[in-house]
């Protein structure tokens, strides 16, 4: 606000030698004022795309307002997670490595990156990177996210239900409204056989989270192993009619129809 401030009194002081000179620094000052915000038009523009549910649009959007170099960390950030949310982690890591390390960038922003990046890193494959980087972020911030990836990772590798189910608890306890850590808990349930459970909070996914892939996979599971088969099929016809998957979706295309074939 205050360099808005000082372009202001500056065309202000040039209107005192001529209407000329004075419209003239206006005009310089609007044009620069355009070329300092235009990182966040575009991304404004991304952000449309994206609640009109084209990603790949958003994705594109925001890709341009970081390639003008200009863009803010906010910006990045969520230029980084869309690059990941579109099946591009190579992409994605190296922006937030950008981030992380920026010594400009303030540290909750840098913290952010740093979670993200270790989704990106599990997506290539660096499972043992993804699980330290977790671990690492878990132990010195406890929040939302970081409950969710570390649960979600030792769940993804098969670490020993038994240590698992505690820490989903944990991360349930912390913030039951949360999608992921509520199909986190689930799943773990469902991987220890506790159907009962896993119904619990696979009904209360499904009505909270009306969109969400997982909550329907992991449902279908549920009630067919509860003995309702025709409920998990229902659950699964509109799973394909409500729900759209991105490259974060932990469940695959093949997963479903495996199960499908399989009901």
């Amino acid at each position: 606000m205050l360099k808005y401030a000082l372009f202001g009194i500056i065309v202000f002081l040039c209107y005192g030698f001529g209407n000329l000179i004075g419209t003239s620094a206006l005009i310089i000052a609007i044009l620069y004022t355009v070329y300092l915000n235009y990182p966040a038009f575009i991304a404004i523009k991304g952000n449309k795309e994206i609640n009109n549910r084209n990603l790949e649009l958003g994705y594109e959007n925001y890709k341009k307002a970081y390639k003008t170099n200009r863009a803010s960390a906010d910006i990045c950030l969520t230029y980084g997670m869309l690059a990941l949310r579109c099946g591009k982690p190579d992409e994605a890591v190296a922006t937030f490595n950008g981030l992380i390390l920026n010594p400009k960038i303030k540290l909750n922003i840098k913290n952010q990156a740093k979670q993200y990046r270790t989704l990106a890193f599990y997506k290539l494959g660096q499972v043992e990177d993804a699980l330290e980087e977790a671990e690492e972020i878990f132990n010195k911030y406890k929040n939302t996210t970081s409950y969710g990836l570390i649960c979600y990772l030792k769940l993804a590798t098969n670490k020993p239900i038994e240590d698992v189910i505690p820490l989903c608890k944990e991360a349930y306890e912390y913030n039951s409204d949360d999608r992921d850590i509520v199909d986190n808990l689930a799943f773990a349930y469902i991987k220890n056989n506790e159907y009962e459970k896993a119904k619990e909070l696979v009904d209360k996914m499904l009505e909270d989270y009306p969109t969400f892939t997982e909550a329907y996979y992991h449902g279908a599971i549920v009630y067919s192993k509860l003995g309702d088969i025709k409920k998990a099929k229902e659950l699964l016809d509109k799973l394909e009619e409500n729900c759209t998957s991105t490259y974060l979706t932990t469940v695959s295309d093949e997963e479903i129809n495996n199960l499908k074939n399989s009901l």
